[in-house]
């Protein structure tokens, strides 16, 4: 029981609703309130006298009314609240039912704010001012949440995933917004809201929504939730058969860029739909595509497997022919030099671009093959592409993190970091993908390669790049012992591999063991299993005989490596273990010659 405060007595009838202490109390009383009654208490009390509509309050209690019977919970709520005040619908003293419209506060209450020491309200009203700064300043970023499915269709066959594909790809140039690619936008986890998914994503607004189903109708609910003023921006409802939920993407994108005051450019020219209208078939897809990112040999595979699933079923489903090509891509270029997994890789990418010459994953796939050994590492022809298709959609990571790739290795390194730091712009938490290593390592800025290397590593332990950069910085630095061990690490995670071998024979180089050297040189030579990246283990040998002294043998080495695509010649010109050659005429007309092939106008965009 609370004792009344000295000098002061209760009425048996008074009411004071305490913040500080998020109680009720009538008659000094206190009086047992759930969560969510006391939540809309509170809000009505604030807004006292004022009509509260019945959404504000949905608004307020549940961000969304998409999985909620509010009719039902708001007359619950309101319920307990009556009983708590001891008031009566029928002739209220404190809550009013305005029919049709909301509820209105009116009775008498004492409202106890919460105490808070001069300095601990100032650093609050600060806190919240400089957060407010931040929610102006920044560039707001929004994803698209795939589709809750509820009801009697429990294998919704990647309809939401699917929708939410579709959505993000219309809204993906919507100016002055970073919308995330749905690979960044994971399912909400179950009983997450979407202010919590946002939070942890570092994300301004959600687009999130289900569909609703059952034997006789169909529903599709979407929401625009602005994580700052933790409201809803719209909330939209359509009813729809079958795989007509796809005809609403359109009209949900332009409500959405109305809402946010954002101009929405007009979509390219599709001779296609980007979904299959073959339930079987974009579910196949979805499986595969769910897969495609990875760098697992046995998951890489299973996205092949559906894929051909999906272009079977539907052979003119041009988004799965663009990623089936882009796995095959990938499989040759890190696992299987066979001409099969080539000649599979440009026969979906072309048939992709046959059926949508507009649709920009198809190019991005045609830049990851013009970018590989076979066709001799088309730098020029894959930076093309790979512009190409973020004009037509600019929110693809893929797409920022080979361009910051190729421009590493012609040397324009400043450009390069400014695509990965592009490309970070579509990841959730602002992630920037570790490759940009090589760019450190490259420009010479050993302490940021060997931070990020050592991120790499601890992220990704297995990543062939992550142990192959790892001893590097150290070896730059003179640090033998550190990049010693490194080297041992890397040796027994992958003993096979030319680009280690190679590396190790480049240490015993700088460190003087020259006949250890010499044998890397023949050991990496002998195994063509890193068939992708033969361009740095040519680089490492150049090194070795530049070191060892063999400068003619070195030179022709190094011109290997500017042929088959290692071009960077700001660090040719860095790189210690090449002192030896810098002094040679050729060298210099061979930096001449790449300045001029690749000018700094190349890498802008």
């Amino acid at each position: 029981m609370d004792l009344p405060s000295k000098g002061r007595v209760r009425k048996p009838s008074e009411v004071e609703l305490d913040l500080g202490r998020y109680e009720l109390r009538r008659g000094g009383h206190r009086v047992k309130l759930g969560k969510k009654p006391m939540e809309l208490l509170i809000f009505l009390v604030g807004r006292r006298e004022q009509l509260v509509s019945r959404q504000e309050v949905v608004s307020r209690l549940w961000q969304s009314d998409l999985f909620i019977d509010t009719e039902r919970n708001i007359n619950n709520i309101v319920r307990k609240i009556r009983r708590a005040l001891g008031d009566h619908a029928a002739k209220p003293r404190f809550l009013e039912t305005v029919v049709g419209k909301g509820y209105r506060f009116v009775g008498p209450v004492r409202v106890i704010g919460p105490q808070y020491s001069g300095e601990e309200s100032g650093a609050r009203s600060r806190a919240k001012a400089a957060k407010d700064v931040a929610w102006r300043t920044e560039r707001p970023s929004l994803a698209v949440f795939p589709l809750r499915v509820i009801g009697d269709f429990s294998n919704d066959q990647g309809l939401g995933l699917g929708f939410a594909d579709a959505l993000t790809a219309r809204l993906a140039n919507l100016e002055g917004v970073d919308v995330l690619p749905v690979s960044a936008a994971p399912d909400v986890p179950a009983g997450s809201t979407a202010q919590e998914t946002a939070s942890r994503l570092g994300l301004r607004f959600v687009l999130h929504g289900a569909i609703q189903t059952s034997k006789s109708a169909a529903r599709l609910s979407v929401e625009l939730f602005d994580c700052h003023t933790q409201s809803a921006c719209f909330t939209r409802k359509f009813g729809f058969d079958g795989k007509a939920v796809f005809d609403h993407v359109d009209e949900i994108a332009v409500h959405t860029s109305r809402v946010l005051n954002r101009p929405l450019h007009e979509p390219a020219l599709q001779t296609r739909p980007r979904y299959s209208r073959d339930p079987l078939a974009y579910a196949e897809f979805i499986h595969g595509y769910q897969r495609s990112s990875s760098g697992d040999l046995k998951q890489l595979d299973e996205a092949i497997y559906h894929l051909m699933n999906a272009v079977t079923r539907d052979p003119g489903f041009a988004l799965a022919h663009a990623i089936l090509s882009f796995v095959s891509a990938t499989r040759h270029f890190e696992f299987d030099p066979s001409r099969a997994w080539l000649d599979k890789a440009e026969f979906h990418c072309q048939r992709a671009l046959e059926l949508d010459p507009g649709l920009a994953e198809g190019h991005v796939a045609n830049a990851f093959l013009l970018w590989g050994p076979l066709k001799n590492f088309q730098h020029l022809e894959a930076i093309a592409e790979l512009k190409r298709a973020l004009t037509l959609q600019n929110n693809l990571p893929h797409a920022y993190n080979r361009l910051g790739t190729i421009l590493a290795h012609i040397g324009l390194l400043d450009h390069a970091r400014t695509m990965y730091e592009r490309g970070r712009t579509f990841h959730p938490r602002k992630k920037i993908s570790p490759s940009i290593t090589q760019v450190y390592m490259w420009g010479g800025e050993y302490e940021l390669a060997w931070e990020e290397a050592e991120r790499w590593r601890a992220e990704n332990p297995a990543n062939k790049y992550a142990i192959y950069f790892a001893p590097q910085p150290a070896m730059m630095r003179g640090d033998w012992d550190e990049a010693g061990r490194r080297l041992e690490e890397a040796i027994r995670l992958m003993p096979q591999e030319p680009l280690i071998i190679s590396l190790q024979g480049l240490l015993n180089a700088l460190m003087g063991n020259h006949p250890q050297a010499l044998q890397s040189v023949s050991q990496a030579c002998e195994n063509p299993k890193t068939f992708g990246h033969a361009h740095h283990t040519y680089y490492q040998i150049a090194c070795i005989y530049s070191l060892l002294g063999y400068f003619d043998l070195g030179f022709e080495w190094l011109e290997r490596s500017v042929d088959t695509g290692f071009a960077c010649w700001p660090f040719f010109i860095k790189d210690r273990c090449l002192k030896n050659l810098r002094s040679q005429p050729r060298f210099e007309l061979l930096v001449s010659s790449l300045q001029a092939k690749y000018p700094d106008h190349l890498g802008r965009l």
